[in-house]
């Protein structure tokens, strides 16, 4: 009896090793393979694997080289948790058959991103013009029109740190995939974004139009972000941060204007009571029918507030008064407003035919012969400018930039013209 008990225990010791060894073996497969699927945009390495037979596995240490813009990205550690262990024994299997397991959650702790590298550097292009938003989003900033690294590290943050939880529930039954989202960036907001999709079949529906989007809902929590940038906005213009607010709101009411976009009150002061109170948004709404709704298009702004059932919350308190007013003459004459005239292809390949019109670079001096000419500009202190230049003033040039929100100009002493381009 005694020998049978301690082969027993022998054997159960042994299979708990062979069975711990295949686990580890399989998600280090598993793990490699994922890794070897992306080493043609990114080059990974972690430092350790650990899985456990509840079904999940977590990998530790995770760098992440991106060759394209010679970046790199830690991660403190990925966790994936499959419902239980056989389906994160079959999970590799089944995503090469394009089948979904009923669940899944996957942990992305500690991503840390160094604002000084190459792909936060990327945000500060000075060729790169502002998008609308960013216009709108920096107006009352002084001279800033986007939030890039440069002014990330100037309110005090060094790098980019954050937490992300993504889970999803399928139903095979009735398909449908509800999923939620949760990032969590450290020290500045916390996002979240959860909802249904409908027509989801396997995971090939993902990536064509079969999977169609239900009811959902954004929620954004500001943790220190909004405030930091409303004392980096009002330093900027010379203000306090209450005048900041007043006439950045003052000023978006115009920009929208002047597309003929008329929000009600309601979206204006909720706008400008969570730039005071640093709180919360909530956008929940139900996207079912817009999918193969052709006739979308010719729907009014309202209806479309009322056909996705749009609900707006700050503070959690709810916004009712939600309506915006277009002029839809006005607001396709100011987007297609520009200084080239629009031309027919068969112009443009005339054009091309005689000359490419590009930036050529000139002499500072020069630049008095290229009166209303397009410019970019470099000066000795390493800034830039891009615009049309007036060179009335023999000493001082002005450029004049042409933003969404109307013109600014930037006067720069021709001594301390570094480099200058010119395009015709």
């Amino acid at each position: 009896m005694k020998k049978i008990v301690i082969a027993l225990f022998i054997l159960s010791i042994t299979l708990f090793a062979v069975i711990k060894g295949s686990l580890w073996y399989f998600t280090n497969n598993f793990v490699d393979n994922q890794i070897v699927q992306a080493k043609p945009f990114a080059q990974i390495s972690y430092k350790e694997i650990k899985s456990s037979f509840t079904g999940s596995v977590t990998i530790n240490g995770v760098k992440v080289y991106i060759p394209l813009i010679d970046e790199n990205i830690n991660i403190e550690s990925i966790k994936l948790i499959a419902p239980d262990l056989q389906t994160l024994l079959t999970l590799d299997n089944q995503l090469q058959n394009n089948e979904l397991p009923d669940s899944l959650t996957l942990l992305i702790s500690g991503i840390s991103l160094n604002l000084h590298g190459n792909l936060m550097k990327m945000l500060n292009n000075p060729e790169v013009e502002p998008t609308p938003v960013e216009a709108l989003s920096t107006l009352a900033c002084g001279d800033i029109y986007r939030i890039g690294s440069n002014e990330l590290s100037k309110m005090g943050y060094d790098t980019l740190s954050n937490d992300i939880i993504f889970k999803y529930h399928f139903n095979p039954r009735n398909n449908t995939l509800n999923y939620d989202i949760r990032n969590n960036i450290h020290d500045m907001a916390r996002i979240n974004l959860s909802g249904a999709l409908h027509g989801v079949s396997n995971l090939n529906s993902l990536t064509t139009k079969k999977a169609r989007f239900g009811k959902m809902s954004l929620e954004i929590i500001d943790e220190s972000y909004i405030e930091q940038k409303n004392k980096f906005c009002a330093n900027q213009g010379n203000r306090n941060v209450n005048d900041y607010i007043n006439e950045h709101n003052r000023q978006v009411k115009e920009y929208l204007l002047s597309y003929g976009v008329r929000p009600e009150e309601g979206l204006l002061n909720a706008y400008q009571t969570l730039l005071e109170t640093h709180g919360s948004l909530i956008i929940e709404a139900n996207l079912i029918q817009l999918t193969g709704t052709e006739e979308i298009i010719s729907f009014e702004p309202n209806d479309i507030i009322q056909f996705v059932q749009l609900q707006l919350y700050v503070n959690g308190e709810r916004i009712n008064e939600i309506s915006i007013d277009i002029d839809k003459d006005k607001l396709i004459e100011t987007a297609t407003s520009d200084d080239i005239a629009v031309e027919t292809p068969n112009e443009i390949k005339k054009k091309q035919a005689i000359i490419i019109k590009k930036y050529r670079p000139v002499s500072a001096v020069n630049l008095q012969n290229f009166n209303g000419f397009r410019v970019k500009i470099e000066t000795k202190a390493g800034k830039h400018f891009k615009g049309t230049i007036n060179t009335k003033n023999p000493r001082i040039y002005e450029v004049i930039s042409r933003l969404r929100s109307g013109n600014i100009s930037y006067f720069v002493p021709v001594n301390t013209i570094k480099k200058a381009e010119v395009f015709n």
